[in-house]
């Protein structure tokens, strides 16, 4: 434990800096607005909420009351502060108790337990790409305990977050509710960027009994009243159908689908009794395109929260998980692969092919130009294939360029079963020649490529290498090339961890936490 301590305490000491946030009051609590991104390493942030001052080493903190860290990319750790201390834990619709996701309005005081149990999605319930909420107590300067409640932004993973703000009561021993600044709770806004998420899958989504208020669908085909209507964003992965439905709860809800989040928005759909009480709804989604799931009661009796919520989406093709493709070479296998995939062969799309053991990468290219692509000197027969569309489940890829056998497989000087892209194909003729890149990809755009083996069951290793015009070089952090330094980097550095080459920012050999650091501090 001591080693542990000293490690926390002295790490990333030197590029601490402490920094002062804008602050406001009413009545007795104390609110603050940070915007701080935390740092997924071993100091995270410290921070002492009277004194609003914050920095990456305990050191430069004097006092400090809460410290969220780690270096995980599932979970977020918390550290204790001098006693009394620690976080609200719970399930917060997780299945395991921690450091909870706590809905808005919802009370802080002595009567919670206080832990400092790592948070993540099945731990406390802490919802990706959404604002959490969480209730703390400390130590005061007067040395008596307080309480206070915090929002972080988690990202696509819970090694991705900011901490947005802090609120605490400047009166010891009094409770203090989720977002409160002082005065009576504030009015439920459907709209607000703190309201959670749903995603695909099962949701445990904290619910504002306190200030929401009722949706009135009685003059619509609905003929009902949803009763301190909630709304929780969705935007669908892929077009298709997809259903929502509570019936997992056993309670009796209502559930809408509108266009938009404001007054008078479209209604796309809606329910009252499907399974029991609880509701259920089908619905035609398009990819991209946000819509609102709105939840309240059917009655005038709260609804438990967190409630479960279901999304049963189409089925997903590969395309959509497709790993992120750095320019250079990204080394790849298929040997866990088993779906294939029919791509488009020639320029009029009129023939196709399947490539067996697909493997989808997609690629934003930093610079407007002429790009190669290539499998030369992988292990057996490949074929590859590039576009610009993510075809749905059992559709046909729409190739910009294809080539089944054009240059040498590994370990031969007259096995031409390789394939490679650019605008002749390496010069191949014949069937398996395919259609040449004849277009310039263009920075800033998202390209998807496909590769694969020509027998059903051989397996491929080599190197995916994608080659062309110079990079952007401003930013060794942005690892696509894109402009941007984004969950894509990210990926593409945490799929190279330990290895060498892309993702070694720092150019010591090694992907490792430094450079892990290097990317988050370049975030943006």
């Amino acid at each position: 434990m001591a080693m542990r301590i000293t490690r926390h305490f002295a790490a990333f000491a030197s590029l601490a800096v402490p920094v002062l946030a804008a602050e406001s009051a009413s009545a007795d609590v104390i609110y603050h607005v940070y915007n701080a991104v935390i740092p997924n390493n071993i100091d995270g942030i410290y921070l002492n909420v009277e004194t609003n001052l914050f920095a990456s080493a305990a050191g430069l903190v004097a006092g400090w009351d809460l410290n969220p860290y780690g270096t995980s990319t599932t979970a977020m750790s918390w550290f204790a502060a001098a006693a009394p201390s620690g976080c609200v834990t719970g399930l917060g619709g997780g299945t395991t108790v921690a450091v909870a996701n706590l809905p808005l309005a919802s009370a802080v005081s002595s009567v919670q337990t206080f832990g400092n149990t790592a948070s993540s999605v099945t731990a406390g319930g802490w919802v990706l790409n959404a604002v959490n909420a969480f209730g703390f107590r400390f130590r005061g300067a007067d040395g008596l305990t307080h309480y206070g409640w915090g929002r972080i932004q988690i990202g696509a993973t819970m090694g991705v977050r900011t901490l947005v703000d802090i609120g605490y009561e400047s009166i010891p021993a009094t409770p203090i509710a989720i977002g409160s600044e002082g005065g009576p709770p504030p009015d439920y806004n459907p709209c607000a960027a703190t309201n959670p998420s749903v995603s695909v899958g099962s949701n445990n989504l904290p619910l504002n009994q306190t200030t929401a208020v009722n949706l009135d669908l009685t003059a619509s085909s609905c003929s009902f009243l949803v009763r301190k209507a909630n709304y929780f964003k969705f935007t669908a992965p892929v077009d298709g159908s997809y259903t929502f439905n509570t019936c997992a709860s056993g309670v009796d809800t209502r559930i809408a689908i509108l266009d938009g989040c404001a007054a008078g928005s479209a209604i796309l759909a809606c329910n009252d009794d499907t399974c029991g009480f609880s509701s259920s709804v089908t619905i035609s989604l398009n990819a991209a395109v946000p819509v609102y799931l709105v939840v309240g009661s059917g009655t005038k009796v709260d609804l438990p929260s967190p409630i479960s919520v279901a999304v049963i989406p189409p089925p997903i093709p590969d395309c959509v998980n497709a790993a992120p493709a750095a320019f250079g070479a990204n080394v790849f296998d298929n040997f866990a692969t088993v779906t294939p995939q029919s791509v488009v062969t020639n320029l009029a799309g009129t023939t196709s092919a399947t490539i067996n053991k697909a493997m989808w990468f997609k690629f934003t290219p930093g610079t407007t130009g002429a790009y190669n692509i290539s499998l030369c000197g992988v292990n057996g027969d490949s074929m590859l294939a590039i576009g610009t569309v993510c075809p749905g489940v059992g559709g046909t890829f729409q190739s910009i360029a294809y080539n089944d056998d054009v240059c040498l497989v590994a370990g031969s000087a007259t096995s031409f079963l390789a394939s490679f892209i650019d605008a002749t194909n390496g010069g191949a003729t014949g069937t398996f020649a395919g259609f040449p890149l004849t277009q310039d990809l263009v920075a800033g755009t998202d390209y998807y490529i496909v590769a694969g083996s020509f027998g059903a069951t051989t397996s491929l290793t080599g190197t995916l290498t994608i080659g062309g015009p110079d990079q952007p070089t401003g930013n060794p952090a942005d690892l696509n090339g894109d402009g941007f330094v984004t969950a894509q980097d990210l990926a593409i550095l945490l799929g190279n961890w330990g290895g060498t080459g892309v993702g070694d920012i720092n150019q010591d050999g090694t992907v490792s936490a430094p450079d892990l650091g290097a990317m988050l501090n370049a975030w943006g």
